[in-house]
């Protein structure tokens, strides 16, 4: 077997909504794991594939499908498209895009609550090469626009998606060739939020809690005993992004506008929703 496609980013642009959402679709064989992420931290890649298509069951004429952020975090992983092209010369990828101040402000936001990052934004931002670099899509997506040609890659637009999802996903369907129709029946709440979700602090709580055993557990346990172990386990819920000043958020986008300009130009059109109070061209 082969992988036939996979969503390769952008990271806090939506991916985890849309996994849920192909993963739904009957002509699709979705990877178990969200974000296996095995073509750019296995080296031996093409020793240990067995392992990785494990995470695969499809049916006969199912495409099978994954979503990796990682493979497109570049200039930390600099290989990972001519591993993913040795694999696969064929495979699709499907590319989100958010406005990119508002990306770095998530993913700030994504580190705030899981405790990973608690500097104020000013001092995490600027000094830490990924908050920026993670929104600078054209750099991000170029090498695979090289390397698979841009008739295999499609590029979609977050506010676009969020907006109205289902003529999004039927783009989707018709760049994979397939039905269009599941889509319409499909659950477009979003997913994977960091704010106003709680966030469970051990990783072995977060594989429990979706685990077969806890759903029962969860049906006897009663509610009185649960939710008082559940909060010591929370990390602080954000109940609102944290705040960055139009100074901090002016200097994001300096840094991020000439990429928007490269981005529009792939697109074919102006993004001036990503552009309004940043610029004059809105």
């Amino acid at each position: 077997m082969h992988v036939d496609f996979m969503v390769i980013g952008a990271q806090k642009a939506g991916t985890t909504s849309l996994a849920a959402q192909l993963a739904a679709h009957p002509q699709i064989c979705f990877c178990r794991e969200k974000e296996p992420g095995y073509f750019h931290k296995t080296e031996a890649w093409a020793q240990e594939l067995d392992q990785y298509h494990s995470l695969y069951d499809p049916r006969p004429g199912q495409l099978c499908g994954e979503a990796s952020t990682y493979y497109t975090f570049f200039p930390e992983f600099r290989d990972t498209h001519k591993r993913l092209y040795d694999y696969n010369p064929d495979l699709k990828f499907i590319y989100v895009m958010r406005q990119p101040v508002e990306r770095v402000i998530s993913h700030y936001t994504h580190n705030r609550v899981r405790e990973i990052d608690m500097r104020p934004p000013e001092a995490a931002v600027f000094s830490d090469a990924p908050y920026v670099d993670r929104s600078r899509y054209g750099v991000q997506i170029r090498p695979y626009l090289e390397l698979f040609g841009p008739e295999n890659v499609l590029l979609l637009v977050f506010e676009e998606y969020t907006a109205d999802p289902i003529p999004t996903l039927y783009r989707i369907a018709d760049f994979l060739g397939i039905e269009q129709a599941p889509f319409a029946e499909t659950d477009t709440t979003p997913l994977h939020q960091s704010v106003g979700q709680p966030y469970l602090r051990s990783e072995a709580a977060r594989t429990f809690t979706q685990s077969g055993l806890f759903q029962k557990v969860r049906g006897v346990v009663p509610a009185a005993i649960r939710q008082p172990i559940r909060h010591r386990l929370l990390s602080n819920k954000i109940d609102e992004k944290p705040y960055f000043s139009p100074e901090v958020r002016q200097a994001l986008w300096r840094l991020l506008e000439d990429d928007v300009h490269t981005v529009e130009q792939l697109l074919g059109y102006s993004l001036n929703d990503w552009r309004r109070g940043y610029t004059d061209e809105a």
